[in-house]
């Protein structure tokens, strides 16, 4: 007599069941779990990555073209300064100013107005010649500020009123072997470089030789 279930369906039962069973009667409160999994990897690949160039396909048995984006060098176009030019770039001086205003009634300083105590407190401005003079003796400094005005001048202060007279003085006695010596100290940006050069203003003034020893 032939059984009404195959073989075939019996090879098909789990033995899941049968363990669960036993688990369950050792432990009451124990509940089976099925292994789950919300990975949708298979129903919705990834994308593919892009390739950094561009490709063209056809048909099957025909080439392909690739085209890669090629890195163009920037060239350097800008000039390179000649030796020294840098340096003079620094050291470059402006006396003068063509766009600023000119000042009415500014007065020239000469050899009978650099010791006038009235004069205190003004500027006065530096004679032509007299500049050329400094420039060679490099007596300006490029922090000076002197580009902000048409003509380069100077503050006539106590200590300049001062240092004129002594040097009036000194040219009174030029037959003495009389050496006079003087010291500027001050803090940085108290003016002792326009001191030096105001007091050099006025040997070129009285027609002395100056010797400037530059930084």
């Amino acid at each position: 007599m032939s059984s009404s279930i195959c073989w075939q369906c019996l090879s098909k039962i789990s033995p899941q069941p049968l363990r669960h069973a036993a688990i369950r009667s050792r432990y009451p409160n124990y509940l089976p779990t099925l292994a789950f999994s919300t990975t949708t990897s298979f129903q919705f690949p990834l994308p593919p990555k892009k390739s950094s160039g561009v490709k063209v396909t056809h048909r099957k048995g025909e080439k392909s073209l690739v085209i890669k984006k090629s890195k163009k060098q920037v060239e350097n176009r800008a000039r390179r300064p000649a030796p020294g030019e840098r340096r003079a770039l620094r050291k470059r001086i402006v006396l003068s100013n063509v766009n600023a205003l000119e000042v009415q009634g500014l007065q020239n300083m000469d050899a009978e107005n650099m010791f006038d105590r009235r004069l205190e407190g003004q500027v006065l401005r530096l004679p032509g010649p007299i500049v050329d003079q400094l420039r060679a003796v490099e007596a300006f400094k490029p922090t000076q500020s002197w580009g902000l005005f048409q003509s380069p001048g100077t503050l006539m202060r106590r200590e300049t009123v001062d240092m004129g007279k002594m040097i009036a003085e000194m040219s009174e006695q030029e037959g003495s072997r009389k050496t006079v010596r003087r010291v500027l100290v001050g803090e940085k940006g108290s003016g002792k470089s326009m001191i030096l050069l105001q007091a050099m203003t006025m040997a070129f003034l009285k027609g002395w030789t100056v010797i400037n020893l530059p930084e």
